[in-house]
């Protein structure tokens, strides 16, 4: 299709060129009359075959996104935008947009809480992650999959943070108790 297509524009792209330079370079035309009907007829020319060439370029083909985690080290039982829980490997998946992605195991978390920022009316509902780490002890869950601009949106990410804690907790509170 591809192909097809790459062919027809050439074509278009040559009858485009041959008739602009049959229509400016007349016998009788002057080197003046030659500048100003290439500027003149030139724009019929230049801005539908600039479409047609730079079209493509919109529609590129783009390569695969390729998955968060390898299988063989972490399989997600329960996932958000930037939040997972292996339940079978006992670890979790943070991702701060700040510091970067980590693997964390339960023994490594110390503590979490609840947390929100608010700039400029717009609130950015978080987790905040305490872990055994003197380099990075804090690391920040974000909850933005929804708009943040509307305020039924901000219920649904404040919902979904409620919801991810108390999953959380479960799981820092398992281990404790056996």
């Amino acid at each position: 299709m591809w192909t097809l297509f790459k062919v027809i524009r050439w074509i278009i792209t040559g009858l485009a060129l041959w008739w602009l330079c049959g229509v400016v370079f007349e016998e009788g035309t002057t080197a003046d009359g030659a500048v100003f009907g290439l500027m003149l007829f030139g724009q019929l020319v230049f801005w539908p075959l600039a479409l047609l060439w730079g079209l493509p370029w919109l529609f590129r083909r783009r390569t695969p996104k390729l998955k968060k985690h390898r299988p063989g080290e972490f399989e997600p039982t329960v996932s958000h935008d930037h939040i997972a829980l292996d339940l079978g490997r006992d670890t979790i998946w943070v991702r701060d947009p700040v510091k970067g992605e980590r693997y964390l195991r339960r023994a490594e978390v110390l503590a979490i809480r609840t947390g929100e920022y608010n700039y400029k009316g717009v609130v950015t509902h978080r987790l905040e992650v305490q872990v055994r780490d003197v380099v990075h002890p804090l690391w920040l869950v974000p909850f933005v999959r929804h708009s943040d601009r509307w305020l039924k949106s901000t219920a649904v990410n404040e919902t979904e943070r409620d919801e991810w804690f108390a999953r959380m907790k479960a799981w820092l509170t398992e281990t404790r108790t056996i």
